[in-house]
């Protein structure tokens, strides 16, 4: 009750006053309202409430390894025969992970090129993170089984992909690292410059080796001349068909010292899985009456007549992985991101499809001059598994 109320005794007033009793009124009331659904107050289980924030979350912090395999790894910049290639150099002027490559954050992008074939199209890339977003570090003593340096990776800034569209309306599932090679001048006196060259598939899918401009820096929201893909909209299915192939050429002298063009190659663009969709496509009719069935289409449903039907495939949630092909991804989630970690291979190999290049190393003898080692093993096979004496 907030009511105050003071008394003053009679006999504090004067001396003639008495004691008297003293009445006052009194209101006791209820409110009374009615309880619904919504302040219903009941156990918060917070395995639930981690699922939702997760799903309901397309943030990503993504780092990772990679491993660089290639001949040109530990190469003298100043190279000036093949011999050069075949020789690890691990002090002076070499090529390395480090100063040999570009690398940025790219996404599919729109206005794919369709071409000769209806369903077969040019996909194109954009980019979302430059090299100044990019740190590429040594990893500690981590080598390969060559025992040559590998490194660690982490992009600096937190990657949304909450808005990101592919050209058919598809939600991104995958990320790509792509690696573009920087050309520099080798050991000649009138320092010729290595040469970088993609697939162009023109408009009739035969690859024609083109001269990539490696002048002019790309920024965000640069496009990039991607790889080969085949749409199929009723399946709610893209297909890579044939992967992108950047070739390097380099020009030395041979073991006859003739003036060759040596000319190696890679894929520039490494996957970062993000999500899978499912493998099972689901179907609706936007005429339907269904509550039910109205709310379970997706906003990246794809029409396939005239007459209100869609076609999708869902998004597996993170942490399912498919019993039956082993697909799906768990990611750890941490302070409103996910943290994609991924090891990666960047491998440039010789392409032995250059003539050029496949008669220069059909005259490199790996076991010319090698001696034979004696090698008596300490331990008899046949002992293992047997109990020590």
């Amino acid at each position: 009750m907030d009511k105050k109320i003071q008394i003053l005794l009679g006999s504090q007033k004067n001396v003639t006053s008495v004691n008297v009793d003293t009445y006052d009124k009194i209101e006791f009331f209820n409110k009374e309202s009615e309880i619904i659904d919504y302040n219903i107050n009941d156990a918060v289980n917070s395995s639930d409430v981690f699922e939702t924030e997760r799903e309901n979350n397309a943030i990503y912090r993504i780092y990772g390894k990679i491993e660089y395999l290639s001949l040109l790894n530990g190469l003298a910049s100043n190279y000036t025969k093949i011999q050069d290639f075949l020789v690890l150099q691990t002090t002076g002027n070499t090529k390395n992970l480090l100063n040999s490559f570009n690398f940025y954050l790219v996404k599919p992008s729109t206005g794919y090129t369709n071409t000769i074939y209806d369903n077969i199209y040019i996909r194109y890339f954009e980019v979302i993170a430059t090299p100044n977003d990019f740190e590429l570090f040594p990893a500690g003593f981590s080598n390969n089984v060559y025992g040559e340096q590998n490194y660690a990776f982490t992009f600096k800034k937190d990657i949304d992909v909450s808005n990101y569209f592919d050209n058919f309306g598809f939600p991104i599932t995958e990320l790509f690292l792509y690696a573009k090679y920087i050309p520099t001048q080798n050991g000649f006196t009138n320092s010729i410059v290595e040469l970088l060259r993609y697939n162009d598939w023109q408009n009739n899918g035969i690859p024609i080796k083109t001269v990539l401009d490696t002048t002019t820096p790309l920024t965000i929201g640069s496009r990039i001349y991607g790889d080969l893909i085949e749409y199929n909209q009723s399946e709610f299915l893209q297909t890579q068909l044939s992967g992108q192939t950047y070739s390097i050429k380099t020009t030395c002298y041979d073991v006859n010292n003739l003036h060759i063009n040596l000319v190696w190659k890679y894929n520039p663009f490494i996957p970062l899985r993000l999500r899978y969709f499912s493998n099972d496509i689901s179907t609706a009719n936007t005429g339907s009456t269904s509550y039910d069935i109205l709310s379970s289409i997706p906003d990246y449903a794809i029409p396939v007549d005239n007459v209100g039907n869609l076609v999708w495939r869902d998004i597996l949630p993170q942490g399912y992985i498919d019993p039956l092909t082993g697909i799906g991804v768990d990611y750890p989630f941490v302070n409103g991101k996910r943290y994609l970690f991924s090891t990666n291979i960047l491998s440039v190999s010789s392409d032995m499809s250059d003539v050029k290049t496949q008669q220069a190393f059909s005259h490199v003898w790996f076991s010319k001059n090698a001696s034979s080692l004696n090698i008596i093993p300490t331990n008899n096979l046949s002992d293992i598994g047997k109990p020590c004496l």
